[in-house]
């Protein structure tokens, strides 16, 4: 199945929950913020949304640092 990941085209073998991804993606979900298809979701949300063929999926990474 194919889904557009941070904006370029992933072919995953099977469906993924938004926390199933993120754990393949070796991601910590206290660390990112999910978009799915432009609707930022909650992280109590993660483990029971779907990513699904066709869906459009950003992960932003929030890091710390600077003065």
């Amino acid at each position: 199945m194919e889904i557009i990941l941070n904006g370029e085209k992933e072919v995953l073998d099977k469906e993924y929950t938004v926390e199933e991804l993120i754990k393949k993606l070796e991601l910590s979900p206290d660390i990112v913020t999910v978009s799915l298809n432009g609707s930022v979701l909650l992280r109590d949300d993660f483990a029971n949304t779907v990513v699904k063929s066709g869906d459009s999926v950003d992960i932003l990474l929030f890091m710390g640092g600077g003065k």
